[in-house]
């Protein structure tokens, strides 16, 4: 499964490159340098804030070019919300375009492992993202592509932007249920609810400088 080999090795890439830390400047062979800050939120005691700023964080050329892809991942979110199988595929291979096209000029991306494999077998995440028919499928592929995103996002980030991690409590979900929000909502895109007051929680917040 080349996606989830991406995506897993990404999420690999990621817990080595962020430890909790009231201040820490990470620095590593790969590239990143970030000044975090994880704070206590007020509303929860198990949702944490980080602000990520400081010269590691990507140039803003690059950060909007990640709004974008961001912007798209979160079509995606709205379509398994609203249960709308044709929507979901149409928007996940538009996403999967986008990273392809927006980032071929951007210099950092293409000295990046993980990046450079992913763009190597686009042709075959394509098709598979073409070839979910199915809304459970397109669901697992879209858990895929929130640790995938994930990760990119930490290592690159955004620019002037604050999000949510959500994440899923319901055990009705066999996957590590998590998607990524521009706002606190209860929409939950694995259980396609627009109104999930049971289930779905703020996990983290992360502000972009």
């Amino acid at each position: 499964n080349i996606l989830l080999f991406i995506f897993l090795a990404g999420s690999l890439k990621a817990e080595m490159l962020y430890s909790p830390a009231d201040s820490t400047v990470v620095s590593d062979t790969l590239k990143s340098r970030f000044e975090i800050r994880q704070l206590p939120h007020i509303k929860t005691d198990s949702e944490t804030e980080t602000v990520f700023e400081g010269p590691g964080l990507a140039p803003q050329n690059v950060r909007v070019v990640f709004n974008d892809f961001f912007k798209q991942y979160l079509a995606i979110k709205d379509a398994l919300v609203y249960n709308d199988s044709y929507s979901a595929v149409r928007n996940t291979v538009k996403l999967l375009d986008d990273m392809r096209s927006k980032s071929a000029d951007i210099e950092i991306l293409s000295k990046d492992d993980i990046w450079i494999f992913f763009m190597s077998n686009y042709d075959n995440i394509r098709k598979k993202a073409e070839s979910a028919t199915f809304i459970a499928e397109q669901r697992f592929l879209f858990n895929e592509i929130t640790s995938g995103l994930k990760t990119f996002i930490k290592q690159y980030g955004l620019f002037d932007k604050t999000i949510y991690l959500m994440q899923n409590a319901s055990d009705s979900v066999s996957v590590n249920a998590e998607w990524l929000s521009d706002k606190r909502d209860e929409k939950n895109p694995y259980l396609g609810l627009m109104k999930d007051t049971s289930f779905v929680k703020v996990k983290e917040v992360w502000k972009f400088k």
